[in-house]
């Protein structure tokens, strides 16, 4: 047995210098780019479903449910990242744009099957000169028995026979209501266009009920709605 070792030794050390010079071969067939250039970067699996999307405003892609394109044809016009999971549902995203009047920017994050409920927000514009801003997280509720695909579908029955620019007037209505109707605003951290910065918590239907908040003359401020509105 002790005549055998050395062949054995030897056996597996040639076997790990092979391992080693074919690892050292693999890695120096994988490609380093010191820059790409592209309007638009998409990370898809080998079926070709869409996980990320990179992508300028022009290219971005469009908001999905089960792959389903919301208000196709459209121009999404938002740069940034945007994710998806594997049945291509939107799930959240990364975006920022700006111009010399406005500055906006956050991280989102979606319910299932439906719109954000959580985000971290920015946004700042000029109004007569002077400049206004807000910026912080936010909550969200939205129903789970009110799905946003199902609403789309109805909203795509209802414009088939509209022209294109009678359909992108109603989408824009269509997401007006979803945004008042259906998601209701449940809590904000951050700081208020007004300069307030605080904690802001709403109830069930949106309206505002607790604020605890630092003024812009450095204020500390407690509003409790609840002592203002009558029990019923």
């Amino acid at each position: 047995m002790k005549k055998q070792l050395p062949i054995i030794n030897l056996t597996l050390l040639i076997a790990l210098i092979c391992f080693l010079f074919y690892d050292r071969q693999q890695v120096k067939n994988v490609e380093t780019f010191k820059e790409i250039k592209a309007e638009r970067l998409s990370i898809i699996d080998a079926e070709e479903n869409l996980y990320i999307s990179i992508s300028n405003p022009e290219k971005q892609a469009l908001a999905t449910t089960h792959g389903i394109a919301h208000n196709p044809g459209s121009n999404r016009d938002l740069p940034g990242i945007i994710f998806f999971n594997r049945v291509g549902d939107e799930v959240g995203g990364i975006y920022y744009d700006g111009t010399d009047e406005e500055n906006f920017s956050g991280i989102t994050f979606d319910q299932q099957k439906n719109d954000q409920i959580m985000a971290i927000m920015k946004d700042e514009y000029l109004v007569d000169g002077e400049w206004k801003r807000w910026y912080g997280m936010f909550f969200r509720d939205r129903s789970d028995s009110i799905r946003v695909e199902k609403l789309y579908d109805q909203f795509v029955q209802r414009t088939k026979s509209m022209t294109k620019a009678e359909k992108d007037a109603e989408y824009l209505k269509f997401k007006e209501y979803l945004d008042s109707e259906i998601n209701v605003y449940r809590m904000f951290l951050g700081r208020e266009e007004s300069k307030n910065t605080g904690l802001f918590i709403y109830d069930s239907k949106g309206n505002e009920r607790i604020k605890i908040y630092v003024d812009e003359f450095d204020n500390t401020r407690f509003d409790n709605q609840n002592k203002r509105q009558p029990k019923l």
